[in-house]
């Protein structure tokens, strides 16, 4: 192992360096923003002023939050109100708790994709320090992510960075002299190809996933703190059925709580939650069932919670939100979960015209239809963390699909998003560097 290696499994460089990827989002804190200047800003801080700030707390845990627009949300109330005593309406106050929240999610996001790794990622991972680089890659990634930092990356291609790596692995392992490339050509093409094609969904999805204002739109509040409570509540619940340890599972209840009181995405964690629990049934025994049922329970009492304080009716804001056509909703979900099916609407469209061919487009297409199956190789090599983070990215959008897309409904569903495509290009790397550097003995270890 080598000290760069131990050193990046340590929690103390780790957390230095998720810091240091999200410092690009101080530039949302003190960019020139009135708050003001967005009218559902201004709604909440005229409520927080007509109740006089943080003494009128109380008043939010027993109704309708600052909009009045049909939702109980008393931990995104409560947290503004800090803010508003703290800084009055000072724009780059409510931004810098944005900020914070934002980097306390991808420290969690480090920590969950770490234990994930270890016990679903063994098959590509064999050292312990091997899955704290994934980790911290995954939460590096989602940090340049949220404070939308990966302009940069988009205009390089994962192609280009599939040809540079076969290059350099390519001539230190002897495959391009002589004749050598032909017959591993001949023996290895096609694994060769899956590993690409992995490796290409994941990089091209990884920099084209971001987020241009969850930091500076004071209202993202209700999204980026259900997130982070929601994803330090599951590794709290991952911790008791390591551990048994009592205070685990009471710190997994309370934030589990504080994410639904922020926000109502998170009770679909509910589904995920009972996933994990039958996963882990052999190594946890009760406690996996002590956890479903203690989540599940925490769903339910916040459901009877918000219909004795609020009709059940929809109000005017809900309604608006709703699409018109659910159908078209559950199309853009399948689609977000499996891009590929976006393109059979442009197959649809264009037909069977031999002239297509002359275009560009179209060969860019079949390419990326035809590296799809290395996804699918991916999937089927490890389908034990595929299936969870699918489960994780498909479940927590579901419901959002139903209404008009805004930016902040992506967030929690992201870090689903980010390990399937963080593992389909760890996947390709490692199944074309054993081709490469297998080539000398002429063995193959098996990858797909």
């Amino acid at each position: 192992m080598s000290t760069l290696s131990r050193r990046l499994q340590t929690p103390f460089p780790a957390l230095c360096l998720i810091l240091v990827a999200n410092l690009p989002g101080l530039q949302q804190v003190v960019a020139d923003a009135p708050l003001r200047a967005d009218t559902d800003t201004a709604a909440m801080l005229n409520a927080m002023r007509d109740t006089e700030g943080i003494a009128g707390w109380w008043k939010w845990f027993t109704g309708d939050w600052f909009l009045h627009n049909g939702f109980y949300r008393p931990t995104t109330c409560l947290s503004l109100l800090i803010d508003y005593t703290l800084y009055g309406e000072t724009g780059w106050g409510y931004r810098l708790t944005n900020w914070l929240l934002a980097v306390l999610t991808a420290v969690g996001v480090y920590a969950l994709l770490r234990w994930f790794a270890r016990q679903w990622l063994s098959n590509l991972l064999t050292e312990e320090w091997q899955a704290g680089v994934v980790a911290l890659a995954g939460a590096v990634a989602f940090s340049l992510q949220q404070t939308d930092a990966l302009h940069t990356l988009r205009s390089v291609s994962a192609w280009w960075l599939i040809a540079l790596w076969m290059l350099i692995a390519g001539s230190f392992s002897h495959v391009w002299q002589g004749d050598t490339w032909k017959p591993f050509l001949r023996e290895h093409g096609w694994r060769l190809w899956l590993a690409a094609g992995a490796f290409f969904w994941g990089w091209d999805r990884l920099v084209h996933g971001d987020f241009e204002r969850l930091i500076v739109w004071v209202p993202a509040r209700t999204a980026l703190l259900s997130t982070c409570l929601s994803v330090w509540s599951v590794w709290s619940l991952l911790r008791w059925g390591d551990t048994g340890r009592g205070r685990f599972l009471l710190a997994a209840c309370l934030l589990y709580a504080g994410s639904l009181g922020a926000y109502e995405q998170p009770l679909t964690l509910v589904a995920v939650v009972a996933a994990l629990a039958v996963a882990m049934r052999g190594s946890w025994k009760w406690r996996s069932w002590t956890a479903f049922a203690a989540v599940a329970a925490i769903a339910a009492g916040y459901l009877a919670l918000r219909f004795v304080l609020l009709p059940a009716s929809l109000s005017g804001y809900q309604q608006q939100q709703l699409r018109s056509a659910p159908a078209l909703g559950i199309l853009h979900w399948l689609q977000m979960l499996l891009p590929v099916l976006a393109h059979m609407r442009y197959w649809a469209i264009v037909g069977p015209d031999p002239y297509l061919f002359f275009f560009r487009n179209a060969w860019d297409t079949l390419i990326v239809d035809l590296a799809s199956l290395g996804v699918v190789a991916a999937f089927w090599n490890s389908r034990g963390w595929f299936g969870w983070w699918l489960l994780w990215q498909g479940m927590t959008y579901l419901p959002m699909s139903l209404l008009h897309p805004f930016e902040h409904y992506y967030y929690l569903p992201q870090v689903g998003q980010n390990a399937i495509d963080l593992a389909l290009m760890v996947w390709g790397w490692r199944c074309a560097h054993r081709m490469l550097s297998a080539s000398r003995a002429r063995r193959m270890p098996p990858c797909v």
